[in-house]
């Protein structure tokens, strides 16, 4: 019967006291249209994020959030308050989800990097960015050291509740790295769409990754 196996899996969700987390990225804003590193860059959506970010909220009209989280930075901010607010749900401030800090190379793109720091670091960075510091910024592994652990403090704080959290591209990627068991040297391998939603499930040191990038909700625009 279509639809069972769901329902069996969310009555024992409730009755295991396992959190799910739906992972949210931001709508777009102005510098990722230009491919532009934007860190900790306070921008606002544009017209279209601002579109992903209402679809998305039509995605999850039917899903029984307990909470929505957010990194604090206004994209993410808003997108997060989009989704909270025809619920009545105060947005939660995490600001360990905040997107990794890109230092002097904000706002510019990889050929930029290139012509103002040289090839070598930016190919030093690419290859070990878990250990490389952007200049001015953060590594990657500070980024996973201070990420991890905040989804887990929410996932602990509800308990057989699904809870919101809306972060970042390079936040989101080091997350599911670490939930998968890879590196986080590889978190390019992870695709982070504007306006992506993804889903895991908590249960005590265990997490269960159920679903990455998925954009059904804006694959018109």
């Amino acid at each position: 019967m279509p639809g069972a196996g769901s329902a069996t899996f969310w009555s024992q969700l409730g009755q295991q006291r396992t959190t799910r987390i739906l992972l949210i990225r931001h709508g777009r804003v102005a510098w990722n249209a230009r491919s532009a590193y934007t860190g900790w860059t306070d921008l606002p959506l544009d017209e279209q994020g601002e579109m992903e970010a209402g679809l998305l909220a039509g995605r999850l009209k039917a899903v029984r959030l307990s909470a929505v989280y957010c990194s604090g930075l206004v994209r993410a901010a808003r997108t997060a308050e989009i989704i909270a607010g025809p619920r009545g749900l105060a947005v939660r401030l995490e600001p360990d989800v905040r997107e990794i800090n890109y230092g002097e190379w904000e706002g510019l793109g990889e050929d930029d990097i290139r012509r103002a720091y040289g090839d070598d670091l930016f190919d030093s960075w690419a290859a070990d960015p878990e250990n490389t510091r952007i200049p001015g910024g953060e590594t990657f592994g500070e980024l996973r050291d201070r990420a991890q652990p905040a989804v887990a403090r929410i996932a602990a704080r509800h308990p057989g509740e699904t809870a919101a959290v809306v972060a970042h591209k390079s936040v989101n990627r080091v997350l599911i790295c670490c939930w998968l068991g890879l590196p986080v040297g590889r978190y390019k391998q992870i695709e982070q769409e504007n306006g992506a939603m993804n889903a895991a499930v908590f249960d005590g040191n265990r997490v269960v990754v159920e679903t990455v990038n998925d954009v059904c909700h804006i694959t018109e625009l």
